[in-house]
């Protein structure tokens, strides 16, 4: 599933919940219906207050959706996207230029479901009793009150960076765009920023585990412009374990060594790693010694 850039953190989970419905249902496609599904289940979005607002029962909705499509083999993995649903994509980021929004968010998702009225989202509603005009009034009472999908995600990031976690992430956004390249940053250019921020002992630590800089800098600023989507989710879930992490260690911001040990524990972001000379399982315990975490 190709995701536009511009799509939100939740956009992009609920997407992700819409496929894996479709996988665990054994249908063939993922069409409009999961992706209804898939925003209830991206909770903390702006869509999923929408529909709980709406008072809809998510479990009733899971049931109907099984039933809404025959089966296939088990061993067939349901990868396509139904035509419905990839208008409802094209429409999303028409709802939300409308708004004049320079992100689309899972209100934008909801809005383009119920104005092309395609796919089995249009008789999921009907079963659910929800009718088109209920859904764009909750949305526009929402917009209309300024609770926009992105100032929530962006309230909840920043509340908790530190101050030099913020100088890289920043860093790390002004590596993507130099050069005159435009693209969203990535985990190479989030590795690169930690080695460049000096005042922070994140550096130091991942120069000792054998960083090498010079084939980073290069794999940075090549990055590929079709992966632009990818890689700008994958930096929004290593940011996202990062403050999870944070959390759960008991402090009250989330600082560069939780954002090098969350990249170190994503898949891709250990990858990286690896490439560059650093092994992960390394720098993990270097980083818990060096910040006396607890294991």
């Amino acid at each position: 599933m190709t995701l536009n850039s511009r799509y939100s953190q939740h956009a992009r989970r609920a997407l992700n919940h819409a496929r894996l419905l479709a996988q665990d249902y054994q249908h063939e496609s993922v069409d409009t219906d999961h992706l209804l599904v898939g925003i209830m289940r991206e909770k903390g979005s702006l869509g999923s207050q929408v529909l709980t607002d709406l008072e809809v029962d998510e479990r009733r909705a899971e049931l109907e959706v099984r039933v809404l499509h025959a089966m296939i083999d088990p061993l067939v993995t349901p990868i396509d996207l139904t035509e419905a649903l990839r208008r409802v994509l094209t429409l999303s980021s028409d709802e939300s230029r409308w708004f004049g929004h320079h992100y689309i968010g899972t209100e934008h998702l909801l809005l383009a479901l119920v104005r092309s009225g395609e796919g089995a989202a249009e008789r999921l509603l009907r079963t659910l009793a929800i009718s088109p005009d209920q859904i764009r009034r909750r949305v526009r009472l929402l917009l209309h009150d300024g609770i926009t999908e992105l100032g929530i995600e962006a309230a909840k990031r920043i509340a908790r960076l530190s101050e030099l976690s913020r100088r890289v992430l920043t860093a790390a956004g002004q590596l993507a765009t130099q050069d005159d390249q435009r693209q969203p940053a990535g985990v190479a250019h989030l590795l690169l920023a930690l080695a460049l921020e000096r005042r922070s002992v994140v550096s130091r630590v991942l120069q000792e585990c054998g960083l090498q800089q010079s084939p980073l800098e290069a794999e940075a600023s090549q990055a590929a412009e079709g992966d632009q989507a990818v890689q700008a989710a994958i930096l929004d879930d290593v940011i996202d374990h990062a403050v999870d992490r944070a959390n759960q260690l008991g402090t009250h911001y989330t600082g560069t060594e939780h954002i090098v040990l969350a990249l170190a524990q994503n898949a891709h972001g250990a990858s990286l790693l690896q490439r560059h000379g650093v092994k992960p399982d390394k720098l993990i315990t270097a980083i818990y010694q060096t910040f006396s975490m607890p294991g």
